[in-house]
């Protein structure tokens, strides 16, 4: 058995669903909306290849994803924060940068005032370890521990804003909903969806992070960076006709 599929099977073992993908992509059909704890279609799954690992970030859990090759930082949270993070379960990504999964502290959530190179999941999929990173072709590691509930300080930088609460009350774009939508377009409807998406917060005056989510998320679904860019900075284009 492949460290892989032995790894797909001990995340499935421990509640998680998982998802074969090949560097970051999904290979399925529905990309993260398939994944599964069944091991019966996990084994069939790794028969075909010796994927990566990927698994749906939980209704009740939430992950600040540190980049480094953006300039993210543990540090840059905690000075944004105010305080020390609390220990929690922690990946080390193949590039070099974290994953740090909190408790989920209430449903609406938003990543807008987070540091730059450092992002905010609360849908979409993760690669796992022992996943090795395309580019840098080093693997994910654990540090395992217990997911711990973030301080209350930390919970205020992902607290909706009253502005960004007042824009989704008034039937302008919230953020979030157009992440989770993205994420869920299927194929034939993706690049039109995209395309939409973009529109709407190009056309709301949106900031250029909230564009970049927007490219992650269509990563997040097959396509390639590029090909996300792409499409996003021609609606960009078109919103200003």
């Amino acid at each position: 058995m492949s460290r892989m599929l032995r790894a797909a099977l001990d995340l499935a073992a421990a509640g998680w669903a998982v998802l074969p993908i090949d560097g970051k992509r999904p290979i399925t059909e529905h990309g993260h909306h398939d994944a599964t704890t069944s091991p019966r279609q996990i084994r069939e799954w790794w028969r075909a290849g010796d994927w990566n690992v990927g698994s749906p970030v939980p209704e009740n859990v939430v992950v600040f994803d540190i980049d480094r090759r953006n300039g993210g930082s543990r540090r840059a949270l905690e000075r944004a924060a105010g305080v020390p993070l609390a220990r929690t379960l922690t990946t080390k990504t193949g590039s070099g940068g974290w994953h740090l999964y909190y408790v989920r502290p209430w449903e609406r959530v938003t990543g807008t005032k987070l540091p730059a190179g450092i992002d905010f999941k609360a849908n979409g999929y993760m690669v796992m370890p022992p996943s090795i990173h395309p580019t840098t072709g080093q693997p994910y590691r654990w540090n395992r521990r217990p997911i711990a509930h973030m301080s209350l300080e930390l919970a205020r930088l992902v607290l909706e804003t009253p502005t960004e609460r007042e824009r989704r009350e008034n039937g302008t774009y919230d953020i979030g909903g157009l992440l989770t939508w993205v994420r869920a377009l299927q194929p034939g409807d993706r690049h039109n969806g995209l395309h939409w998406a973009a529109r709407r917060v190009h056309e709301s005056g949106g900031t250029a992070r909230h564009a970049e989510q927007l490219i992650e998320a269509a990563e997040d679904i097959g396509f390639t960076p590029s090909e996300a860019r792409r499409v996003v900075e021609s609606a960009e284009k078109g919103s200003r006709k």
